[in-house]
C-alpha cells in the first residue's frame, strides 16, 4: 500500500522536510462507517488521502445512485472539479467503512504551492492519478463487458467485497445486483 510518506519521498524524491510539513499542515479525521465526507452541493475545499478505510464517490438522479469510485488506503479523495472551481459538488463521498483520512485544505494545498515550487509536482501527481483512474473507468464502461468489468474490479480492489455491499458494487460496475451475482458465478470457473 503506498502511503503519503513514499509518495513523497520515494515516488517524488522529495526529502523527509517535506513529508514533515505536509503533516505538520494537515489534520487527520476519523470518520465512521455511512458518514459523509462531502455532500452534494457543498464545496469541496478539500483533498483527503485515505490511510484507512473504504469511501465511495457517488452522484444521484431520480432517487438512484451512481457510484464513480471506490477510494482505498493509498489513494487520493476529492471533488476535485469544485475543489478546483469552488463550485458547489455535483457528487458525494461517503465512508463505507471506518476510515482515517490525512485532509489537506484547499489553503493548505495553496500556502504549499507558494512556498515552493516543487509543490506542484505533488499536485500534479494527484490530479493525474485522479485522471489516470478516472479514464480507466470511463473506457472499461464504454468498451468492456459487466463480467470483465467485474474482472478489472478485482484487480484494482482485491479485498474491496470484503468491506463493501454487493449492490455497491454493481452500482460501480453499472450493473444491477441480479448481473453482478451471474458475473461472479461465471468468475467463479476461472
Amino acid at each position: 500500500m503506498k502511503t503519503l510518506k513514499s509518495i513523497l519521498i520515494e515516488e517524488l524524491d522529495f526529502s523527509e522536510d517535506y513529508y514533515q510539513r505536509v503533516v505538520e499542515l494537515t489534520e487527520v479525521k476519523k470518520i465512521k462507517k455511512k458518514e459523509m465526507l462531502l455532500e452534494v452541493g457543498t464545496s469541496c475545499r478539500f483533498i483527503g488521502f485515505v490511510e484507512e478505510g473504504v469511501l465511495r464517490s457517488y452522484r444521484e438522479k431520480n432517487g438512484e445512485e451512481y457510484i464513480g469510485d471506490f477510494q482505498v488506503p493509498g489513494s487520493f479523495t476529492t471533488s476535485y472539479r469544485s475543489f478546483i472551481t469552488g463550485q458547489p459538488s455535483v457528487g458525494a463521498i461517503q465512508v463505507l467503512k471506518d476510515a482515517k483520512i490525512r485532509i489537506i485544505s484547499k489553503a493548505v494545498y495553496e500556502q504549499l504551492i507558494k512556498e515552493s515550487p516543487l509543490w506542484y509536482k505533488f499536485g500534479k501527481y494527484i490530479s493525474d492519478s485522479l485522471y489516470i483512474k478516472k479514464c480507466i473507468k470511463e473506457s472499461s464502461l464504454l468498451m468492456d463487458s459487466a463480467q470483465d468489468r467485474y474482472k478489472l474490479l478485482l484487480e484494482t480492489y482485491p479485498h474491496l467485497e470484503q468491506d463493501v455491499a454487493q449492490y455497491h458494487i454493481a452500482s460501480y460496475l453499472g450493473i444491477q445486483p441480479e448481473s453482478l451475482s451471474r458475473s461472479k458465478s461465471l468468475n467463479i470457473g476461472q
